[in-house]
């Protein structure tokens, strides 16, 4: 039996409620990128919209990258005093570029440059294992440390801790964190794979997931409200794989309305663009085995 007018309004609108509108993707803009870089095992990416290209970082050494749609890439930051980054987020309206620098052994900052001429204005440090960045309005940057919490760097480089709290551990906790048009953050961690809504004030309140993100990396937030969350298994934790997940946000709640495993063994995150969301793989699979590498993958999703 066919179905009546009703039935076929009521399906398309749960349809375009289940599933959000994507950005545009743009015919210039290839479907993977994979630029030549030895050994730049980049773990952070970002949308340069003053370039119209992608930037990465890299852990060896410490320099950003932008990605054009060719896959030619230019050198933005080298900062020779700095071990590696990783988050990195572009303050457009301050024109800077905020990066998280680290690497294990080592004490881990973030460092703020200039976008057009890649000069550092500061770097500071921060306590704990920082990993990732997201930037409000005002250009305040919000940091996650893996160890459970969540630091303020104001735009003079001035440090403050927004919430400390055990629900974002242990070890390897708080990863991916993006900023929220609504005044707060989102915030995934990685071995519980519990997605959390933090107010700047520190009222952390955990919203309910269907399933664990286990092996939450980077997020990123689309124009629509669509949060995409990036999961990897770069660390033996159990239940964890190589996957792109897309989730509708609610007032207490996000639901994945889609799963992608993903094609390359490693995404660490993800840009969302005006030319669809690209996904990082830089083959820190391979790094962590001790090879050698020869360029790296973002991949549209």
């Amino acid at each position: 039996m066919r179905p009546g007018p009703l039935a076929l309004v009521a399906a398309l609108l749960l349809t375009t409620l289940a599933a959000p509108a994507r950005a545009t993707t743009d015919r210039h803009w290839p479907d993977v990128l994979r630029p030549a870089a030895t050994n730049q095992f980049p773990e952070g990416v970002a949308w340069d919209p003053s370039r119209r290209a992608l930037l990465v970082g890299s852990l060896t050494p410490a320099r950003i990258t932008a990605v054009a749609a060719d896959a030619t890439t230019t050198t933005v930051v080298t900062d020779p005093e700095l071990p590696a980054f990783l988050g990195l987020e572009v303050d457009r309206a301050h024109q800077r570029i905020v990066a998280v620098h680290g690497a294990p052994g080592l004490p881990g900052g973030l460092a703020a440059y200039d976008l057009r001429t890649g000069t550092r204005a500061w770097s500071v440090p921060l306590p704990g294992a920082p990993n990732d960045v997201a930037v409000d309005p005002r250009g305040t940057a919000y940091v996650t440390d893996t160890t459970g919490s969540v630091y303020r760097v104001d735009r003079a480089g001035r440090v403050s801790t927004v919430v400390t709290d055990p629900r974002l551990g242990p070890e390897l906790g708080v990863n991916g964190i993006a900023w929220h048009p609504d005044g707060y953050l989102l915030l995934a961690t990685f071995v519980t794979g519990r997605l959390f809504r933090l107010q700047p004030g520190g009222e952390l309140r955990e919203l309910t997931l269907r399933t664990p993100l286990t092996g939450a990396d980077g997020i990123a937030l689309r124009r629509d409200g669509t949060l995409v969350v990036v999961t990897n298994a770069l660390a033996p934790v159990p239940g964890a794989s190589a996957a792109v997940h897309e989730l509708v946000l609610r007032r207490d709640s996000a639901l994945a309305y889609r799963v992608t495993p993903w094609a390359d063994p490693a995404p660490t995150t993800v840009a969302a663009t005006p030319h669809g969301d690209y996904v990082l793989d830089g083959h820190l699979d391979v790094l962590l085995g001790g090879g050698t590498s020869t360029d790296f993958v973002l991949r549209r999703r």
